[in-house]
């Protein structure tokens, strides 16, 4: 099993899988085991789970993960996260942009 194996293709694979399946848990955890911040992002947001969300995005603010920061931020709709990510980036021009729509 991948359990035993402890194999990261092997829990690509069953995350594949789960995935056609419907098995969001399985998927879930995939993601969790193979480090795969984006795609668990994106689970977090079409399965409706904020809190987690949340979480990945304080994760994001560890890891230095400007991208990560502001899709966490996007999918939370929280434009002051947002105009702070761009901020630190020097992208001070669409800060100002995202601070004022």
């Amino acid at each position: 099993t991948a359990y035993e194996m402890s194999d990261d293709e092997c829990w690509h694979r069953l995350g594949l899988e789960a995935l056609r399946q419907g098995n969001h848990q399985v998927v879930e955890m995939s993601y969790q085991r193979t480090k795969n911040f984006e795609r668990l992002s994106f689970l977090y947001l079409l399965t409706g789970n904020v809190e987690k969300l949340r979480k990945m995005l304080r994760i994001a603010e560890m890891r230095r993960d400007i991208m990560g920061r502001f899709h966490n931020a996007l999918f939370l709709g929280s434009a002051s996260e947002r105009v702070r990510v761009l901020e630190e980036a020097g992208q001070l021009a669409l800060a100002y942009l995202s601070a004022i729509s």
